[in-house]
């Protein structure tokens, strides 16, 4: 080959060879640094977790440094119909080896009100979807906020697990409250298992000595809001959601510092003071129809109603013995200790006075329920009763009696009982009833 032609094939070589790869590289390195470039990626990146999680997710800016490790910063979770914010995180790392993904989340804050759509994110998105669950998941974060309408409540030391196998996937986390004086973390474990004809959800809360503050929860149920904002939750808690029924289980279960005025705030009837309500078993199946419910409630420094006194010696054989001082007075009684123990067994209750069991009350008789000043006031009987009889004493006193039974339960959603007093057909001014006339009123003169 001649000489020259050698020259221009190696120049050609040169330029498609070397030059126009390396310009094109240097161009798609501009290209990227770009901030129209940075934008479109970040939007992509933004569809694609919004898509896969069907919530909207907004991205202050994004940093890949490798093909397995992405960098997201200012992340927040918003429902996409109502557009409310549902959780922000300052900072996510994610880490992706093909054996695991690895989540570090730094200061997450969630809103309580917005938890069941975190908890339809991880179950329909997540535990309900096989494919999405072949690979290990590990999240970490250091302080996790939970913010309700009665303050904010800060977890440390989270972690998180989800991890699958041929029959199950299970998710589990593991946190302590920042301000706990215990060590002990609160474990909260979430099984579905499809080995059945009918996939199985499974809940399981061991809070393992550690009280977890029920406000934390209190906008995502509601009935913990009603204990008041001090109540808080030790022990063990069971919840199973199948196909078409579900079971709870609050066995070993104790709530502390529950404010019984704010339980009827919305009640005819008064009850004030701090209580803890301890549950020994408490086994709900309402598909099976059993009801296994055993435990006790203490309470302290509060007053009762005159009415629920009434209501509870009609209904459930309770016996008064008030002192003269008490009987000259109007309003509420007012009590240093209360004390009841209830076992409910099905159809059945039983009521017991257990305020001997108390530090400085031993010397009382076994039945005593209400006390004030060293004096027993209130006694209850060793007679088994109609379970129902429990709804009887706290029920307003304009209540009607529904026939209850298994033929005549549907109607309860057509037939609902009366929230206030009826208007009667009696006339308002009854001294009105017999009256004939009477003399004129005229003006002076």
């Amino acid at each position: 080959m001649h000489e020259r032609t050698q020259r221009t094939t190696a120049k050609l070589l040169f330029v498609f060879c070397c030059a126009l790869p390396t310009c094109f590289t240097c161009l798609c390195i501009l290209v990227t640094w770009t901030p129209w470039y940075h934008h479109r990626a970040l939007q992509k990146l933004e569809s694609k977790l919004s898509h896969s999680t069907g919530l909207v997710i907004e991205i202050d800016d994004f940093l890949q440094t490798s093909p397995s490790r992405l960098h997201l910063y200012g992340v927040t979770v918003k429902e996409p119909e109502t557009a409310r914010e549902i959780a922000h995180v300052r900072e996510l790392e994610r880490v992706d080896d093909g054996n695991q993904v690895t989540l570090l989340l730094q200061q997450p804050e969630i809103q309580s009100r917005e938890l069941k759509s975190i908890w339809h994110l991880l179950h329909q998105r997540f535990l309900c979807r096989p494919d999405l669950t072949t690979v290990p998941v590990r999240a970490s974060a250091n302080d996790l906020t939970i913010h309700s309408r009665s303050g904010a409540v800060t977890f440390k030391d989270v972690d998180a697990w989800i991890t699958p196998d041929e029959e199950a996937v299970e998710a589990t986390i593991a946190c302590l409250p920042a301000d706990s004086r215990y060590d002990s973390p609160i474990n909260v474990r979430v099984r579905r298992d499809r080995s059945g004809k009918h996939p199985t959800t499974h809940w399981s809360l061991d809070t393992q000595g550690t009280t977890l503050p029920c406000s934390a929860v209190a906008d995502f149920i509601p009935q913990m809001e009603k204990l008041g904002a001090n109540a808080e939750f030790a022990g063990t808690l069971a919840w199973q959601l199948n196909a078409d029924h579900w079971w709870i289980d609050l066995g070993g279960s104790r709530f502390h510092e529950v404010s019984l005025d704010r339980i009827f705030e919305r009640n005819s009837h008064r009850l004030s003071g701090t209580a803890t309500i301890q549950f020994d078993r408490c086994r709900i199946n309402p598909h099976s129809k059993q009801s296994d419910v055993s435990g006790s409630i203490i309470a302290n420094d509060g007053q009762i109603g005159r009415s629920l006194l009434l209501a509870a010696t009609q209904n459930c054989g309770f016996e008064i013995r008030m002192q003269d001082r008490l009987l000259d007075q109007y309003g509420d009684v007012p009590f240093d200790l209360l004390g009841l123990g209830f076992n409910i067994n099905n159809a059945q209750l039983r009521l017991a006075g257990i305020c001997r069991n108390e530090l400085g009350y031993e010397g009382f008789p076994s039945d005593v329920v209400l006390c004030l000043d060293g004096f027993p006031l209130v006694f209850s009987s060793e007679q088994t009763m109609d379970s129902l009889n429990a709804l009887r004493v706290v029920a307003p006193s304009y209540s009607v009696a529904v026939p209850m039974s298994d033929q005549t339960s549907w109607l309860m959603n057509f037939l609902i009982p009366p929230s206030r007093p009826m208007p009667s057909n009696e006339s308002r001014i009854r001294s009105a009833d017999n009256w004939h006339g009477g003399p004129l009123i005229s003006q002076p003169r």
